[in-house]
């Protein structure tokens, strides 16, 4: 009887925290009902690229991509110089009835982290939890790896490069000064 007692609490400790991990299903922890955005800018200030963790229908993709050209006004600096920037904005979305009993539907700024240099995309890691990968090092995975006698190995499902005839050669003879063979 009293193993049991340290056995059921021991239980219910692991039940416990998997509800915790299994409340937000990111690996970058952003809360339920916030829409991470991963926004790029020059460095004239204007909005170049927005990828949203989820995928939007076209019009609430042009609202995120009208709220954003609203909130953003000028780039980032850098010892006074502008210069170009990307970071993560957290935004929620909040809709107010209408007399005619529609809705107006509008984004909210939540927050904002900067992310460092590089060519960040979003990916869904297991299925469902939501990662920001740099695509340099998905890219590395698949580059060409060596072989044990030093030569690089081409990876599956790339083709050989055609032979190329070789180039043709000048047939030169010496100049004198002048310039004239």
């Amino acid at each position: 009887m009293k193993l049991a007692l340290p056995i059921a609490l021991a239980g219910c400790l692991a039940i416990g925290s998997a509800a915790v991990h299994a409340e937000s299903p990111s690996l970058n922890s952003f809360p339920n009902h916030i829409l991470p955005v991963l926004v790029r800018v020059d460095s004239h200030g204007k909005v170049t690229d927005v990828s949203s963790a989820v995928e939007l229908t076209p019009h609430y993709e042009r609202l995120l991509r009208a709220t954003l050209d609203e909130m953003i006004t000028r780039p980032a600096s850098d010892h006074g110089k502008p210069v170009a920037s990307q970071f993560v904005i957290k935004l929620g979305l909040q809709a107010k009835p209408r007399s005619d009993g529609k809705y107006d539907a509008s984004f909210f700024y939540v927050g904002a982290q900067p992310i460092p240099a590089g060519r960040w995309i979003w990916q869904h890691e297991d299925g469902h939890r939501l990662a920001l990968v740099n695509s340099e090092m998905i890219r590395n995975q698949f580059k060409h790896r060596w072989t044990n006698n030093g030569w690089l190995a081409r990876p599956p499902g790339l083709s050989a490069p055609r032979n190329l005839p070789p180039a043709p050669r000048a047939n030169c003879t010496s100049a004198g000064r002048g310039g004239k063979p």
